[in-house]
């Protein structure tokens, strides 16, 4: 579940406090990453993660492919370091593991949500939920990206701050960075990416092949 957590608010990917004032650039730019995913239809990529623990110096790496529709519609292809599927169709959300014959089944309306599927939706005010200011940069870092950093108003174990790094043309987030409360981090790049490609609403569709196990967490 933890995973699934993480993934809803890393990627892409923003999920009531009053908005606080903002620099004018800032205001600017928070706008068209806001409006950037509004006007989509659908987007893919190619995806790589890395995970590190705030008490463990080990790196985890992982990659695939990932793929949004508005409505709601969400799957993750993990390719490496092992094959899983994470698909949400709206309003269920399957997690299945094909080595271990194994899916969970969760209503998605239980679950946690925050950046990445609110601001797909096309439906997040960010800085109603943020603070936002342009994020310190490396002497070496030359990239042209738009660097942004966004800390909660209100406090969130779940999330200390998200980085993100927007492509300066489409607004589209090209690498995400997320602290939790305890020190963990998970940054998400992404690659190839393909907007409004008519994506089939079946592509986010599961159905458990025969033999594999189901579980369903109990409804809180």
């Amino acid at each position: 579940m933890k995973t699934i957590i993480v993934l809803c608010m890393s990627v892409l990917a923003i999920l009531p406090a009053p908005a606080r004032a903002a620099e004018p650039d800032i205001a600017r730019d928070v706008a068209r990453l806001e409006q950037a995913y509004e006007s989509l239809s659908d987007m893919q990529a190619v995806f790589s993660q890395q995970s590190s623990s705030g008490a463990v110096p080990v790196v985890q790496r992982a990659s695939g492919r990932v793929y949004f529709k508005k409505k709601g519609k969400m799957l993750w292809q993990y390719e490496t370091p092992e094959e899983q599927h994470i698909i949400l169709d709206g309003t269920t959300l399957w997690v299945y593991l094909p080595d271990e014959k194994q899916a969970m089944k969760n209503n998605f309306a239980t679950i946690p949500q925050h950046i990445v599927v609110d601001l797909f939706r096309g439906k997040m005010e960010i800085l109603k939920k943020f603070k936002a200011a342009y994020a310190l940069r490396a002497p070496d870092d030359t990239a042209d990206q738009v660097v942004l950093e966004l800390e909660p108003l209100e406090p969130d174990p779940m999330i200390a701050s998200l980085v993100v790094r927007l492509d300066p043309r489409s607004y589209l987030v090209e690498q995400s960075s997320l602290t939790d409360a305890l020190g963990n981090r998970t940054v998400l790049t992404f690659q190839d990416i393909r907007v409004d490609q008519g994506l089939s609403d079946s592509l986010f569709e599961f159905t458990p092949p025969r033999g594999v196990d189901v579980f369903e967490p109990p409804q809180l």
